[in-house]
Protein backbone atom coordinates (compact mmCIF):
# COMPACT_ATOMS: atom_id res chain seq x y z
CA UNK A 1 0.00 0.00 0.00
CA UNK A 2 3.12 2.34 0.76
CA UNK A 3 4.51 2.03 -2.72
CA UNK A 4 0.24 2.61 -4.14
CA UNK A 5 0.19 5.33 -2.53
CA UNK A 6 3.56 6.97 -3.38
CA UNK A 7 2.88 7.15 -6.35
CA UNK A 8 0.29 10.75 -5.55
CA UNK A 9 4.00 11.42 -3.80
CA UNK A 10 5.38 10.65 -7.21
CA UNK A 11 3.51 12.90 -9.39
CA UNK A 12 3.96 16.26 -6.89
CA UNK A 13 7.74 15.30 -7.30
CA UNK A 14 7.45 15.20 -11.22
CA UNK A 15 5.81 18.73 -11.55
CA UNK A 16 8.30 20.12 -8.65
CA UNK A 17 10.91 18.65 -10.71
CA UNK A 18 9.26 20.42 -13.88
CA UNK A 19 8.83 23.53 -12.11
CA UNK A 20 12.21 23.86 -11.53
CA UNK A 21 13.07 23.26 -15.02
CA UNK A 22 10.60 24.34 -17.42
CA UNK A 23 12.28 22.55 -20.58
CA UNK A 24 11.13 19.12 -19.13
CA UNK A 25 7.64 20.34 -19.80
CA UNK A 26 8.09 21.43 -23.46
CA UNK A 27 6.94 18.18 -24.97
CA UNK A 28 3.29 18.96 -23.18
CA UNK A 29 3.62 22.36 -25.36
CA UNK A 30 4.51 21.08 -28.20
CA UNK A 31 2.01 17.93 -28.16
CA UNK A 32 -1.02 21.26 -27.55
CA UNK A 33 0.25 22.93 -30.68
CA UNK A 34 0.44 19.94 -32.98
CA UNK A 35 -2.75 17.82 -31.60
CA UNK A 36 -5.55 20.50 -30.93
CA UNK A 37 -5.73 22.29 -34.25
CA UNK A 38 -5.20 18.18 -35.66
CA UNK A 39 -8.48 17.62 -33.41
CA UNK A 40 -10.07 20.41 -34.81
CA UNK A 41 -9.30 19.42 -38.41
CA UNK A 42 -10.20 15.59 -37.79
CA UNK A 43 -14.01 16.66 -36.24
CA UNK A 44 -14.47 19.30 -39.25
CA UNK A 45 -13.65 16.73 -41.70
CA UNK A 46 -15.29 14.03 -40.11
CA UNK A 47 -18.60 16.09 -39.63
CA UNK A 48 -18.73 17.11 -43.45
CA UNK A 49 -18.14 13.66 -44.54
CA UNK A 50 -20.86 11.52 -45.83
CA UNK A 51 -19.71 8.68 -47.26
CA UNK A 52 -19.12 5.44 -44.40
CA UNK A 53 -15.87 4.08 -45.95
CA UNK A 54 -14.56 7.59 -46.45
CA UNK A 55 -15.10 8.54 -42.60
CA UNK A 56 -13.20 5.58 -41.46
CA UNK A 57 -10.36 6.33 -43.79
CA UNK A 58 -10.28 10.00 -42.47
CA UNK A 59 -11.01 8.55 -38.54
CA UNK A 60 -8.17 6.18 -38.90
CA UNK A 61 -5.80 8.16 -40.30
CA UNK A 62 -6.90 10.92 -37.98
CA UNK A 63 -6.64 9.47 -34.66
CA UNK A 64 -3.15 7.51 -35.49
CA UNK A 65 -1.48 10.81 -36.54
CA UNK A 66 -2.82 12.01 -32.52
CA UNK A 67 -1.34 8.85 -31.01
CA UNK A 68 2.34 9.53 -33.74
CA UNK A 69 2.20 13.07 -32.00
CA UNK A 70 1.57 11.99 -28.37
CA UNK A 71 4.06 9.00 -28.39
CA UNK A 72 6.78 10.88 -29.86
CA UNK A 73 6.29 13.86 -27.34
CA UNK A 74 6.64 11.21 -24.81
CA UNK A 75 9.37 10.11 -26.00
CA UNK A 76 10.97 13.56 -25.70
CA UNK A 77 9.87 13.08 -22.61
CA UNK A 78 11.31 10.13 -21.61
CA UNK A 79 14.44 11.24 -23.05
CA UNK A 80 14.59 14.74 -20.81
CA UNK A 81 13.67 12.60 -17.87
CA UNK A 82 16.31 10.68 -18.29
CA UNK A 83 18.84 13.25 -18.55
CA UNK A 84 17.52 15.46 -15.98
CA UNK A 85 17.60 12.53 -13.32
CA UNK A 86 20.91 11.30 -14.29
CA UNK A 87 22.97 14.35 -15.08
CA UNK A 88 20.75 17.21 -13.84
CA UNK A 89 21.03 18.55 -17.60
CA UNK A 90 18.37 18.71 -20.19
CA UNK A 91 19.44 19.37 -23.63
CA UNK A 92 16.22 19.06 -26.01
CA UNK A 93 18.17 18.79 -28.70
CA UNK A 94 19.73 15.87 -27.97
CA UNK A 95 16.15 14.75 -26.90
CA UNK A 96 14.95 15.11 -30.49
CA UNK A 97 17.51 13.46 -31.88
CA UNK A 98 17.14 9.98 -29.62
CA UNK A 99 13.77 10.26 -30.47
CA UNK A 100 13.70 10.25 -33.73
CA UNK A 101 15.87 7.05 -34.24
CA UNK A 102 12.94 5.95 -32.53
CA UNK A 103 10.11 7.48 -35.14
CA UNK A 104 9.79 3.91 -36.86
CA UNK A 105 9.04 2.00 -33.61
CA UNK A 106 6.63 4.61 -32.23
CA UNK A 107 4.83 4.60 -35.98
CA UNK A 108 3.83 0.95 -35.52
CA UNK A 109 3.11 2.04 -31.76
CA UNK A 110 0.77 4.77 -33.21
CA UNK A 111 -0.40 2.64 -35.85
CA UNK A 112 -2.04 -0.64 -33.36
CA UNK A 113 -3.33 2.17 -30.62
CA UNK A 114 -5.66 4.00 -33.20
CA UNK A 115 -6.54 0.16 -34.02
CA UNK A 116 -7.17 -0.81 -30.60
CA UNK A 117 -9.37 2.33 -30.68
CA UNK A 118 -11.51 2.20 -33.66
CA UNK A 119 -12.09 -1.68 -32.28
CA UNK A 120 -13.36 -0.28 -28.85
CA UNK A 121 -15.27 2.24 -30.38
CA UNK A 122 -16.71 -0.48 -33.03
CA UNK A 123 -17.53 -3.04 -29.91
CA UNK A 124 -19.22 -0.12 -27.83
CA UNK A 125 -22.13 -0.89 -30.41
CA UNK A 126 -22.01 -4.19 -30.27
CA UNK A 127 -22.54 -6.96 -26.94
CA UNK A 128 -21.49 -5.75 -23.49
CA UNK A 129 -18.73 -8.50 -23.35
CA UNK A 130 -17.31 -7.65 -26.73
CA UNK A 131 -17.03 -4.09 -25.05
CA UNK A 132 -15.05 -5.32 -21.71
CA UNK A 133 -12.66 -7.48 -23.76
CA UNK A 134 -11.93 -4.57 -26.25
CA UNK A 135 -11.26 -2.53 -23.34
CA UNK A 136 -9.01 -4.62 -21.54
CA UNK A 137 -6.48 -5.52 -24.76
CA UNK A 138 -6.91 -1.37 -25.46
CA UNK A 139 -5.27 -0.85 -21.60
CA UNK A 140 -2.92 -3.75 -21.64
CA UNK A 141 -1.61 -2.50 -24.99
CA UNK A 142 -0.89 1.07 -23.84
CA UNK A 143 0.40 0.28 -20.67
CA UNK A 144 2.74 -1.84 -22.76
CA UNK A 145 3.15 1.18 -24.68
CA UNK A 146 4.68 3.32 -21.81
CA UNK A 147 6.63 0.34 -20.76
CA UNK A 148 8.35 -0.22 -23.93
CA UNK A 149 8.48 3.29 -25.14
CA UNK A 150 12.16 4.09 -22.49
CA UNK A 151 13.75 1.03 -24.13
CA UNK A 152 13.39 2.19 -27.98
CA UNK A 153 14.26 5.74 -26.68
CA UNK A 154 16.89 5.54 -24.22
CA UNK A 155 18.49 2.21 -25.57
CA UNK A 156 17.58 2.81 -29.31
CA UNK A 157 16.01 -0.52 -29.61
CA UNK A 158 13.60 -1.47 -32.32
CA UNK A 159 9.89 -1.97 -31.95
CA UNK A 160 10.07 -5.73 -30.99
CA UNK A 161 13.83 -5.79 -29.04
CA UNK A 162 12.50 -3.20 -26.95
CA UNK A 163 9.71 -5.73 -26.18
CA UNK A 164 12.46 -7.99 -25.39
CA UNK A 165 14.35 -5.78 -23.51
CA UNK A 166 11.46 -4.37 -20.88
CA UNK A 167 10.46 -8.02 -20.23
CA UNK A 168 13.91 -9.09 -19.40
CA UNK A 169 14.12 -6.03 -16.86
CA UNK A 170 10.51 -6.99 -15.51
CA UNK A 171 11.35 -10.75 -14.61
CA UNK A 172 11.67 -10.14 -10.91
CA UNK A 173 10.18 -6.65 -10.93
CA UNK A 174 12.00 -5.51 -7.65
CA UNK A 175 10.25 -2.27 -8.10
CA UNK A 176 7.18 -3.48 -7.66
CA UNK A 177 6.16 -2.05 -10.89
CA UNK A 178 2.79 -2.59 -10.64
CA UNK A 179 1.58 -0.83 -7.52
CA UNK A 180 2.36 2.17 -9.31
CA UNK A 181 0.73 1.32 -12.47
CA UNK A 182 -2.54 0.75 -10.37
CA UNK A 183 -1.85 4.36 -9.11
CA UNK A 184 -0.76 6.69 -12.14
CA UNK A 185 -4.12 5.21 -12.85
CA UNK A 186 -6.40 6.61 -10.38
CA UNK A 187 -4.24 9.67 -10.49
CA UNK A 188 -5.09 9.62 -14.62
CA UNK A 189 -8.71 9.52 -14.30
CA UNK A 190 -9.34 12.08 -11.56
CA UNK A 191 -6.83 14.57 -14.68
CA UNK A 192 -9.44 13.47 -17.19
CA UNK A 193 -12.55 13.77 -15.32
CA UNK A 194 -12.06 17.22 -13.98
CA UNK A 195 -10.29 18.25 -17.36
CA UNK A 196 -13.58 16.78 -19.33
CA UNK A 197 -16.03 18.50 -17.04
CA UNK A 198 -14.01 21.86 -17.60
CA UNK A 199 -13.70 21.17 -21.59
CA UNK A 200 -17.85 19.87 -21.89
CA UNK A 201 -18.99 23.11 -20.09
CA UNK A 202 -16.92 25.66 -21.51
CA UNK A 203 -16.76 24.19 -24.77
CA UNK A 204 -20.63 24.92 -24.52
CA UNK A 205 -20.84 27.86 -23.44
CA UNK A 206 -17.93 29.60 -25.91
CA UNK A 207 -20.23 27.41 -29.00
CA UNK A 208 -23.01 29.89 -28.38
CA UNK A 209 -20.63 32.20 -29.04
CA UNK A 210 -19.38 30.39 -32.56
CA UNK A 211 -19.02 26.74 -33.22
CA UNK A 212 -15.28 26.90 -34.06
CA UNK A 213 -14.49 28.88 -30.57
CA UNK A 214 -16.21 26.28 -28.56
CA UNK A 215 -14.81 23.27 -30.78
CA UNK A 216 -11.05 24.72 -30.54
CA UNK A 217 -11.81 25.23 -26.54
CA UNK A 218 -12.67 21.78 -25.99
CA UNK A 219 -9.97 19.99 -27.92
CA UNK A 220 -7.31 22.52 -26.20
CA UNK A 221 -8.30 21.27 -22.44
CA UNK A 222 -9.34 17.44 -23.57
CA UNK A 223 -6.02 17.46 -25.59
CA UNK A 224 -4.37 19.03 -22.37
CA UNK A 225 -5.91 16.70 -20.36
CA UNK A 226 -4.14 13.87 -22.37
CA UNK A 227 -0.83 15.37 -22.55
CA UNK A 228 -0.29 15.88 -18.79
CA UNK A 229 -1.72 11.91 -18.25
CA UNK A 230 0.58 10.83 -21.07
CA UNK A 231 3.25 12.86 -19.40
CA UNK A 232 3.02 11.27 -16.30
CA UNK A 233 2.87 7.95 -17.32
CA UNK A 234 5.95 8.14 -19.84
CA UNK A 235 7.74 9.99 -16.90
CA UNK A 236 6.56 6.84 -14.13
CA UNK A 237 7.99 4.16 -16.67
CA UNK A 238 11.26 5.84 -17.64
CA UNK A 239 12.12 6.12 -13.65
CA UNK A 240 11.02 2.73 -13.12
CA UNK A 241 13.34 1.60 -16.63
CA UNK A 242 16.21 3.65 -14.99
CA UNK A 243 15.67 2.01 -11.62
CA UNK A 244 15.36 -1.59 -12.61
CA UNK A 245 18.57 -1.10 -14.70
CA UNK A 246 19.88 -0.23 -12.01
CA UNK A 247 18.95 -3.19 -9.84
CA UNK A 248 20.01 -5.76 -12.66
CA UNK A 249 23.59 -4.25 -12.64
CA UNK A 250 23.96 -4.08 -9.08
CA UNK A 251 21.99 -6.73 -8.45
CA UNK A 252 20.08 -4.89 -5.52
CA UNK A 253 16.65 -3.40 -5.05
CA UNK A 254 17.74 -1.04 -3.31
CA UNK A 255 15.30 2.46 -3.30
CA UNK A 256 18.41 4.88 -3.16
CA UNK A 257 19.12 3.20 -6.69
CA UNK A 258 15.81 4.74 -8.08
CA UNK A 259 16.01 8.18 -9.79
CA UNK A 260 15.67 11.15 -7.55
CA UNK A 261 11.56 11.53 -7.85
CA UNK A 262 11.06 7.71 -7.95
CA UNK A 263 12.90 7.33 -4.68
CA UNK A 264 11.76 10.24 -2.66
CA UNK A 265 8.33 9.14 -3.07
CA UNK A 266 9.13 5.15 -1.94
CA UNK A 267 10.93 5.94 0.98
Amino acid sequence: MKRFFGVFTFAFNVLGMAKSNTTLLKPIVYNLAIATPLSLVLALAYGLINNDTLDFVVLAVGVAALYFTDYFCNGLTASLIAQQVTTGQVNMDEALTTTKKAIPGIMMFAAISALFDLLVSFTDRRSILGKIVAQIVYMVWTTATYVVMPAMVLEGLSFGAAFGRSKELMKQDPTQVGSGVLGIGIINWIINLVFFFVAYKGGGVLGGIHPILGGFFFFFVFNLAWAITGYLKITYFTCFYLWAKQCEEQGSADVELAPAPLASALR
